[in-house]
């Protein structure tokens, strides 16, 4: 099963035509998105990041035990890549006056 998770990663990469980086930028703007929506929470709620954290490091920690190619630095630069925008859109909708 986690092997076909990990085909199935890199098969999404190439069915796009993006880097995986920016699979990750993608998945976690969506995670953050589809959580807060099916969750009915507002963006400045904790949740929504909670669980885009959880699953980006579920996600590295899949790569750590079963990839072949795995670094600590590529793994960084992916949780650092699919935490950023729902970071920085859960930091704006909780500044004084944001509604999100």
């Amino acid at each position: 099963m986690i092997k076909n998770y990990l085909a199935w990663k890199a098969a999404l990469s190439d069915d796009m035509g993006i880097s995986e980086s920016l699979l990750h930028l993608h998945a976690g703007l969506l995670i953050f998105v589809v959580t807060a929506l099916l969750l009915r929470k507002r963006m400045r709620s904790w949740i929504p990041l909670a669980v885009v954290v959880a699953l980006a490091v579920l996600n590295e920690l899949i790569d750590y035990n079963y990839s072949p190619r795995w670094d600590l630095d590529a793994s960084l630069k992916d949780l650092a890549n699919t935490i950023v925008w729902p970071l920085v859109l859960f930091l704006l909708a909780r500044r004084p006056g944001g509604r999100g």
